[in-house]
């Protein structure tokens, strides 16, 4: 067999791939649940709002049964993360220790990977250097005194790897030049900066406290920098790089992602003070969006990794408005939203300096409100609630708010609390929310509202009716399944249908799975599809095919039998069409003995079939 991708050993591909519990890996990425001998979770590939998305430990593999993505842990990350085969080898050795040689590649491939590496090993130099300037030299006095005064401890210092860009414009320059670092490169990295082409790099950041961002898997890709005096803007982020989308990112989300899982909760901040401080005081669950409102996409990674979220802005108007639309979008994407109300002109940040975490702990984040008891709070500050005309907009306004929620018993607690506090009739209230609800409905409000429930990193895709197939397809299907967990299976298949499958891609897996018996390999699904890594539609057929719920009764001889016999009679029928074919072609033409020939020819092919 060829070696996988052409460079990296077969044998330290399959270390790989059992050194990496395919739960593990995934449990990274998505939330799963154990029911039975599986787990379960909300596709990551697909938006929907219940987990179809499998993970069998037994086989080593996954399976999505809404939009069929499916594969072994190297199929997940590719996938996932983006990579190309060799990438998401290397990526699982790493995490497991295992070094792997790298041996000969495509100038492309070569090219792209040792940028990438230049960039990661950038950004990993530069955190450093700004973490040493801010905490062991007199550059960074003024920044370290700063984050001192703020009740910022070193040891969070440390945690969060804070540093100090010195008020130069080439001291981080000269630096990466040294250590033979190409300048344009840099500045593509987003780590200096240029005003034209045929200008000379400077640094990017200047004279700021500096925050790394890390990706998924821990590495800093950018940089958070918030200036010490005056200067606009007071928060500076990195551009976007090849290494850094801030839409697909959550400051934090590395480090604090297995305390969301096991809390089965996540507090979103506005910043990443916020985020630091509040980590200090023991809330590990909370990350940030980047400097930016909420993405689409960073709400269905929050999701993927817990169904409830606190949000904890800043309560000046601005801080409102980005409640309310972080809180549309994660409760779009499948998740139960609270918000924790802070004091008037205070953040997070404020609030702990000023009264302690157990405070913010306990008064704060315990006290959050449900989202619509939030809305309606937001509302009523609006109105003048002593003046009847106000009174009675706060009520409109209310219960329009009230028609949205798809829960009635939710309807049913909010339009009681109403009544009861301003001593309206019950009944009125809930005719008046229904003559509400139908506006709504007529103009649209609730039809044209997303189907939400979108925690897939492709929120275009959306999952077709499968059609029903006939029979010798399945049958098909039931033997490629077969075949892949039992190499006695293979060998009779092999023996009495070789390769006359009647889909393209059966006969082409078919011959994968004779050619991989044959090399000497056990049967193993997960190895196999490793085994079809150059094969890239090959290894979501052989996916599906593996995860197919065969049972124990299918390995019967007489049920093998029975399959092999379809696709048999199958293969002859499309021979028999394509011989009467023939025929008639020559009897047009006149040439009777051909025809003839073709004739007898047909006549023990026909009984076969009966």
């Amino acid at each position: 067999m060829r070696s996988m991708a052409g460079r990296i050993p077969e044998d330290v591909i399959e270390r790989v791939r059992s050194q990496n519990d395919i739960v593990d890996v995934i449990g990274q990425y998505v939330h799963l649940k154990k029911t039975g001998r599986n787990y379960f979770g909300l596709c990551p590939f697909h938006s929907e709002k219940s987990p179809s998305f499998a993970v069998h430990p037994d086989k080593q593999l996954f399976r999505c049964y809404g939009c069929g993505e499916s594969g072994n842990v190297f199929s997940f990350v590719m996938k996932v993360e983006g990579l190309e085969f060799p990438e998401a080898v290397y990526n699982l050795a790493q995490r497991v220790g295992i070094d792997i040689p790298r041996e000969e590649s495509t100038p492309e491939n070569e090219k792209a990977r040792k940028r990438k590496e230049s960039m990661l090993a950038a950004h990993d130099l530069v955190a450093k250097l700004y973490h040493h300037l801010l905490l062991n030299t007199d550059y960074g006095a003024q920044a370290r005194n700063y984050l001192l005064n703020r009740q910022m401890q070193l040891a969070t210092i440390e945690e969060f790897g804070l540093g100090y860009s010195p008020d130069s414009w080439d001291f981080i320059t000269q630096r990466l030049a040294k250590r033979g670092f190409s300048l344009s490169l840099m500045e593509e990295a987003g780590l200096l900066s240029q005003k034209d082409r045929n200008s000379r790099p400077f640094d990017r950041f200047r004279g700021r406290v500096m925050f790394p961002i890390h990706n998924s898997q821990g590495q800093v890709v950018a940089f958070g920098a918030r200036t010490l005096g005056d200067d606009q803007p007071k928060y500076l982020n990195s551009p976007e790089t090849p290494l850094f989308n801030k839409s697909h990112l959550l400051f934090n989300l590395h480090r604090a992602r297995t305390q969301i899982r096991k809390q089965q909760e996540a507090v979103l901040f506005e910043g990443y003070v916020d985020v630091i401080s509040a980590w200090q005081v023991g809330v590990h669950n909370g990350i940030a969006s980047l400097g930016t409102s909420l993405t689409e996409q960073q709400a269905r990674i929050i999701r993927r990794n817990t169904e409830t979220v606190i949000l904890c802005y800043d309560s000046d108007q601005a801080g409102i408005e980005a409640a309310f639309k972080g809180a549309d979008l994660l409760v779009a994407a499948g998740c139960t939203v609270k918000v924790a109300q802070m004091p008037q002109g205070m953040d997070p940040d404020d609030y702990i300096q000023q009264y302690g975490g157990e405070r913010f702990k306990q008064e704060i984040l315990l006290n959050a409100a449900s989202l619509t008891a939030y809305r309606l709070q937001v509302i009523r500050s609006r109105h003048t609630l002593n003046d009847e005309t106000e009174r009675m907009k706060f009520v409109h306004e209310a219960l329009e708010e009230i028609s949205r929620l798809p829960s009635a018993v939710e309807r049913d607690h909010y339009l009681r609390q109403i009544s009861e506090e301003f001593h309206l009739s019950l009944d009125a209230m809930k005719q008046e929310q229904k003559k509400i609800f139908k506006q709504q409905k007529k103009a649209g409000n609730r039809d044209n509202l997303k189907d939400g429930w979108n925690n897939s990193i492709d929120s275009s895709r959306s999952v077709a009716e499968k059609p029903m197939l006939p029979a010798y397809i399945k049958s098909e299907q039931y033997l490629l399944s077969l075949m892949i967990q039992s190499a006695e299976i293979a060998e009779q298949v092999q023996m009495k249908v070789g390769a006359d499958f009647a889909v393209e891609d059966h006969a082409a897996l078919a011959a994968h799975i004779y050619r991989y018996y044959s090399e000497g390999y056990a049967s193993d699904p997960a190895r196999f599809i490793s085994f079809l890594q150059d094969e890239k539609r090959l290894v979501e057929k052989a996916s599906e095919l593996a995860m197919m719920d065969v049972q124990a009764h299918l390995h019967a001889p007489r049920t093998v039998s029975d399959y092999i016999e379809q696709v048999v009679k199958n293969a002859k029928r499309m021979q028999i069409e394509q011989l009467e074919r023939e025929q008639r072609m020559h009897e047009r033409a006149g040439n009777t003995a051909e025809a003839v020939r073709i004739s007898l020819e047909l006549i023990p092919l026909k009984r076969s079939v009966k």
